[in-house]
């Protein structure tokens, strides 16, 4: 006797009663038909695969060739012409069929409701078969009839994992080093995004607790503006469609994270032109991007990111890496030997500022069951209790000596923000 038994399920779009697709994409491109067909109008979409993070189901795939998502659309062509989906049609073992549903029920064409099927949308996530996933509440418009070994108690597993997500290295024995280059480069354009963005906005609420806005910080903060703008447009497939990205805030966090990121942007203008009026709007802008990015990535779908730590662990980026800018001009001018009294009371202030940040990163980092475990990781963890060394020695130091720390610092922690966004990417896969 044996408990060993396997079959194959074919998932393309479900056409869900609440489509998670069509709800974040920032654009509107996704169109839902009256008959419950789901499917992307290409004219609009900008190619920044927000959807496909979204689905629980992994139905959008991103197409290089046009820039854009694209996904199963029901072959709603043959359905307005009165003939099957091309699925159903080429099935040989017709385990593939489509039916009509009216007041929540399936009315097949011939009459019969077949037992033990399972209509998804009538039953809670919780309680869908496996391997689909048990945290999806998009209703989706599929109905199954689980094999009979599903029934048994036993733990059950897929076998085919390379099959259900193609791992980019197959076969290849690649090392942490070359994987972070490759990884990093398809996410290099969101890591430079997220990290400018947060970087500014840091600086912005500091200068809320510092003395008026310098020229020179409202020039760092109108370049990270600037450089996290463009990086943003590098990651679209179809940038010429950006101009939509506004397009869907009512439903989208990531049409709000474009919309506060403009505002951001305006309000770094105000402050430019008054530099005495525009401290506060400047920062409250900056909280509510911060906050935005980490609305964005809450996706029950991918579930290492759906929880509090993301929003606290990009608050503290963004006072880590923006108390860390205003520092190193704060030791530039004391080095230019700027007559300020203060400077070293200032720059001990920021050295325990940054031991407390440093602290709160390091108890995220190592407190979170979802941490990757690796070489990366333990070099981030290196790197940040080397931060706080020196945030301890820049404390206690004197104004020029405080000065030339506050430089390497900085340095350090950048490297350690970027293997930490590296690796925040990397628990999606």
């Amino acid at each position: 006797m044996t408990d060993v038994f396997a079959y194959n399920l074919s998932i393309a779009c479900n056409h869900c009663v609440h489509p998670k697709c069509a709800g974040v994409c920032p654009t509107d491109a996704y169109v839902v038909r009256d008959d419950g067909i789901v499917y992307i109008n290409a004219s609009k979409c900008m190619g920044c695969g927000y959807c496909a993070w979204a689905c629980p189901y992994g139905a959008p795939r991103y197409n290089p060739e046009t820039g854009r998502m694209t996904k199963c659309n029901f072959c709603y062509d043959n359905i307005d012409a009165g003939v099957p989906p091309s699925c159903v049609a080429a099935c040989p073992m017709r385990v593939l069929d489509i039916a009509e549903i009216r007041d929540e029920r399936i009315e097949s064409s011939d009459g019969k409701e077949e037992r033990g099927k399972i209509e998804l949308w009538n039953v809670p996530g919780a309680e869908h078969p496996f391997p689909l996933p048990t945290f999806s509440r998009t209703q989706p418009h599929l109905a199954i009839k689980p094999h009979a070994g599903m029934v048994n108690k036993l733990e059950k597993a897929i076998s085919n994992q390379e099959e259900v997500k193609p791992q980019r290295h197959k076969d290849t024995k690649i090392s942490w080093l070359s994987d972070f280059v490759v990884k990093g480069f398809e996410e290099l354009p969101l890591i430079i995004f997220t990290l400018c963005g947060q970087m500014a906005a840091g600086m912005a609420v500091i200068s809320l607790f510092s003395g008026p806005l310098s020229i020179p910080l409202l020039a760092a903060i109108g370049g990270l503006i600037g450089l996290g703008a463009l990086a943003s447009i590098f990651h679209l497939g179809a940038p010429l469609n950006a101009w939509r990205a506004l397009s869907h805030l009512r439903k989208s966090w990531l049409s709000r994270e474009i919309l506060m990121f403009g505002l951001f942007g305006a309000s770094w203008l105000v402050s430019l032109a008054m530099p005495g009026m525009g401290k506060l709007p400047l920062a409250l802008a900056g909280i509510g991007l911060v906050f935005s990015m980490a609305q964005v990535y809450r996706l029950r779908s991918i579930p290492a990111w759906c929880n509090w730590r993301i929003m606290a662990g990009f608050f503290v980026t963004a006072c880590l890496l923006g108390g860390l800018l205003a520092a190193s001009f704060l030791a530039a001018d004391v080095l230019r030997g700027s007559p300020v009294a203060s400077y070293a009371a200032l720059l001990a202030q920021t050295g325990v500022s940054l031991v407390l940040l440093l602290g709160i990163q390091f108890w995220l980092v190592t407190s979170s069951g979802a941490a990757v475990q690796g070489t990366v990781h333990r070099l981030r963890l290196g790197l940040i209790g080397t931060g706080m060394l020196g945030a301890v020695t820049l404390s206690i130091a004197g104004d020029k000596a405080g000065a030339w720390i506050a430089f390497p610092i900085f340095l350090i922690i950048m490297v350690e923000e970027t293997l930490g966004r590296w690796l925040f990417y990397r628990l999606r896969q």
